[in-house]
């Protein structure tokens, strides 16, 4: 009997066994299990074409007459991609006429092993061909000449059609490849369009406030002999031009972290700190807007490696669309508790909820919800983007859910200890 060649001998050879019959794909796993190698089992030509993709075994055994895909089509498929053109083929069959083993081997199998056959014939073959070695010339080099002129043309047929069948397919792949290339394109330019737009206007945005904020203590100074509905028209404009404010703000924000103008400056933070003090002017919008609000922090959580300015407005901005979209008498809570290698910050309330459409937009930056519009809740859409982009600078990614319409929604903010190597491609954004 023949052993893998002497130089592989440490290494553990995998098999792929592909039979629709799942007795028989056993026993010849139960009998390679037995020579010490790996085993891996498929019911159909399409699962054992997508195994062979992803888990590239040493050898595939594929019998012929398979659902879907037959073993001669996964065959032909592999050996014409040069990706998994390598990879040995055994095909196994019930058949024992000539023309059906000349079809398997003209579409590149390495050998055939015709039902039924012995253990030792199995363990023989396929020890064959992990050793790499040279295989019968009738296989190789299969002599078709003595073949009716009939069953030639029946030959050719199959084996064109085959071929066809593949070119389609990889030229179907290809066109749906540079279709997603160029979709990625566009958005990545949009992106940069709507970033570069931001850092070209936002600041200019912050400058009126502070001839606005000096107008308004000079009225503040002033109001205290104003009538009634004078002074309340006053509270309102400064509720409304500090809301204004601290939008304009985030937006600039935003910007200046896609454009990479503005990177973290972390520390080892108490967030029994930062989150109480970044949330409290919400406390008092809620008080105003009759919701009860509450924020728990335990007194016990551990020191965090996080930006503190950039983690209190991405708290804030959590927060603040839970008060917004919340109605009187509801509830908002901010809860800070410690997870295993980390701290999860999460802001639930009892407002208008979410459809699942809109929690597929949720986080795109300058989409809004019409519904909320309507109720003149309106906004730039830009808070959950900033929270998402937080969250990647830290290391960290985010998660949001909401039974549906009216029936509340639960935002969370996960970070880790320490994040010295953050990297927004390897983050595990679960929305």
């Amino acid at each position: 009997m023949t052993n893998p060649r002497a130089e592989d001998r440490n290494k553990k050879w995998r098999v792929l066994i592909a039979d629709d019959e799942e007795s028989v794909a056993q026993a010849i796993a139960a009998v390679l299990d037995r020579e010490g190698l790996e085993t891996v089992a498929a019911c159909d030509g399409d699962q054992a074409l997508e195994m062979v993709r992803t888990l590239r075994p040493d050898l595939a055994l594929l019998d012929v007459m398979m659902p879907g895909r037959s073993g001669i089509e996964v065959c032909a498929t592999l050996k014409t991609d040069p990706e998994t053109a390598s990879t040995p083929v055994i095909l196994i069959t019930a058949k024992s006429e000539q023309n059906d083993r000349m079809v398997g081997i003209a579409a590149g199998a390495d050998e055939y092993l015709t039902k039924p056959f012995s253990p030792t014939e199995l363990i023989t073959l396929v020890n064959q061909v992990l050793a790499g070695q040279t295989l019968e010339p009738r296989l190789r080099q299969p002599d078709i000449s003595d073949l009716p002129a009939d069953q030639l043309v029946v030959f050719a047929q199959e084996w064109r059609d085959l071929l066809e069948q593949e070119r389609m397919k990889r030229q179907a792949l290809q066109e749906a490849h540079q279709r997603l290339e160029e979709v990625h394109r566009r958005l990545e330019e949009m992106d940069r369009l709507k970033a570069a737009f931001l850092g070209a206007v936002t600041h200019e945005l912050l400058s009126p406030f502070g001839a606005i904020g000096i107008a308004l203590q000079v009225l503040q100074r002033i109001g205290e002999n104003f009538p009634a509905n004078y002074k309340a028209a006053l509270d309102d404009m400064l509720t409304e031009i500090a809301e204004l404010h601290r939008m304009v703000n985030g937006v600039v924000k935003f910007a200046q972290l896609v454009n990479k103008q503005r990177q973290p400056q972390p520390g080892n933070i108490f967030l029994q700190q930062v989150i109480p003090a970044a949330v409290q002017p919400l406390a008092v919008m809620a008080q105003g807007r009759g919701i009860d609000f509450r924020v728990l922090v335990p007194d016990d959580l551990p020191r965090i490696h996080a930006d503190p300015e950039l983690l209190g407005e991405a708290v804030f901005q959590m927060t603040h669309n839970a008060v917004k979209f919340t109605k009187s008498g509801g509830q908002a809570r901010v809860r800070v508790s410690e997870e295993k290698g980390g701290i999860t910050i999460e802001v639930t309330d009892t407002g208008v909820g979410m459809t699942p459409e809109r929690l597929v937009m949720l986080g795109q930056p300058f989409e809004q919800d019409a519904d909320a519009l309507r109720r003149g809740q309106e906004g730039l859409g830009v808070g959950w983007a900033f929270v998402r982009y937080v969250a990647r600078v830290h290391g960290g990614w985010t998660h949001v859910e909401s039974p549906g319409p009216d029936q509340g929604s639960i935002f969370s903010l996960i970070l880790p200890f320490s994040a010295p190597n953050a990297d927004p491609a390897a983050q595990r954004e679960r929305l």
